[in-house]
């Protein structure tokens, strides 16, 4: 029998300390309510009907579930690393020690696909708020200020970027809740038709895609991905278990406004006002059902709402991501000028790199779901991941092993089906599969060069 190593216990922070637990509340919702509910909500109609609101809630639960194992693992291991640093340590000196690798950089191509959406999305959402007909170069002119603005941002230190992201959630959060207000009073008023776009009628209750409401929810986990944003600012935190435990909480309160949102643009258009004008208008879904009910400057207010959320989803996985760079380089994983620290305390080449990677990514793919697709099998893996993770170190953890079992099955079940729906469809999805293929070899070989390196 192997013996087991003792994890290395973390060093000095090497940064300031200036996360408080409401700005670890914050970084979790920012991460999570991005692009997820604006542009992705009208997509996944196509496979949900109208019941895209219960997607949500089934993929918020898992996300619950697998945020018991986040805490557990993070709580006992806190670090800039978050969940790689916690497989690590989960599997040090066993047989499955590299997972940690592995993960690690999963994570780093899922932060970049994340970043992605993001930025797509707040660039559909621009050329809406003043009215230009899509143009994919305009976009491209669009996704590079943005990333230039965040990351100078983010350059500057974790106390702005943590500054402007505790205003910016605060503004977006006001802005869904006055939607979901306005809306439902708005529909309400016409309580049979806004049963029927619900899908609380006999005709649609008696043929529910069932199916389509699975896949809808697999597609839809990069919506539920940011709350472990929050771990990778453990060491910048004023009170670390105090923050980590902010991960339950951010992950409940979005999960509440994505339903209550999707809930809502569903009573207000139905499926057919959501799927009739095309691809491009499902993603600018929630703008148009504001207009609606809201009026014109009703609808500014929800593009205004959907810039501040992409934006605050980008800001917080550029903070999170560079983090991870920096601990993985710190660890002779990644190239060692990802661990370089500015005079401003914080990891600046990781930051530009990512921000350059995201930015040519985005680029690239050009699309919401493709995006959405990639991302979701990433995550989708990386939960199974930290389910399995504190499966087998309960003990250490001090976790209940129901669980994080009944999170394993979940979340592969989740990437299995999402899997198999890309393969079935692979002349849509033939990007998916392949970018997905591609950072699976990526990760493999990491693990198998640093093997032959050390050997």
């Amino acid at each position: 029998m192997q013996k087991l190593l003792t994890p290395q216990k973390e060093q000095d922070s090497p940064f300031h300390k200036h996360l408080s637990k409401f700005s670890c509340l914050m970084i979790g919702i920012g991460g999570l309510i991005g692009g997820g509910i604006f542009s992705v909500l009208g997509v996944i109609s196509v496979f949900t009907g109208p019941y895209s609101y219960i997607s949500y809630i089934i993929t918020g639960v898992i996300a619950l579930i697998t945020v018991y194992s986040y805490q557990k693992l993070n709580l006992k291991w806190c670090s800039s690393g978050g969940e790689y640093i916690c497989v690590k340590n989960a599997f040090i000196g066993t047989r499955l020690q590299n997972l940690g690798i592995y993960i690690g950089v999963l994570l780093f191509f899922g932060y970049i696909t994340s970043m992605a959406l993001y930025a797509y999305t707040f660039s559909v959402y621009f050329l809406l708020l003043f009215n230009i007909e899509f143009n994919f170069t305009l976009i491209i002119l669009i996704v590079l200020i943005l990333y230039t603005i965040f990351t100078v941002l983010n350059l500057k230190g974790i106390k702005e970027s943590a500054r402007f992201q505790n205003y910016i959630v605060l503004i977006k959060i006001i802005i869904l809740v006055l939607f979901i207000i306005f809306g439902l009073t708005y529909a309400l008023k016409n309580f049979n038709q806004t049963m029927i776009n619900v899908g609380f009628n006999q005709e649609s209750l008696g043929n529910v895609n069932y199916l389509g409401i699975i896949i809808g929810s697999s597609s839809i986990i990069v919506s539920y991905q940011g709350f472990q944003l929050i771990a990778y600012g453990s060491l910048e935190m004023k009170d670390m278990p105090g923050g980590i435990k902010m991960m339950k909480w951010s992950v409940l309160i979005s999960m509440i406004i994505y339903c209550l949102v999707g809930f809502t643009t569903m009573a207000v258009l139905g499926i057919s006002g959501l799927l009739g004008e095309g691809t491009i208008n499902a993603e600018v879904a929630i703008a148009r059902a504001s207009l609606k009910f809201m009026g014109p400057f009703g609808m500014l207010i929800i593009i205004i709402g959907c810039l501040l959320s992409t934006s605050s989803a980008l800001n917080a996985t550029i903070l999170g991501s560079s983090r991870l760079a920096f601990r993985m380089a710190h660890d002779n994983v990644f190239p060692n000028f990802y661990a370089k620290i500015s005079k401003n305390k914080v990891p600046h080449n990781s930051i530009i790199i990512i921000s350059v990677l995201s930015t040519i990514l985005t680029i690239i793919t050009g699309g919401a779901l493709a995006i959405a697709g990639v991302a979701g099998l990433i995550f989708a893996q990386i939960f199974f991941l930290m389910n399995f993770a504190n499966l087998k170190v309960r003990k250490q953890t001090r976790s209940n092993a129901i669980i994080p079992f009944i999170g394993m099955v979940l979340t592969l079940s989740l990437w299995i089906l999402l899997l198999i729906y890309s393969i079935i469809n692979i002349k849509n999805d033939f990007y998916v599969l392949v970018s997905f293929l591609c950072i699976e070899g990526a990760s493999i070989f990491f693990i198998y060069y640093l093997n032959k390196k050390n050997l």
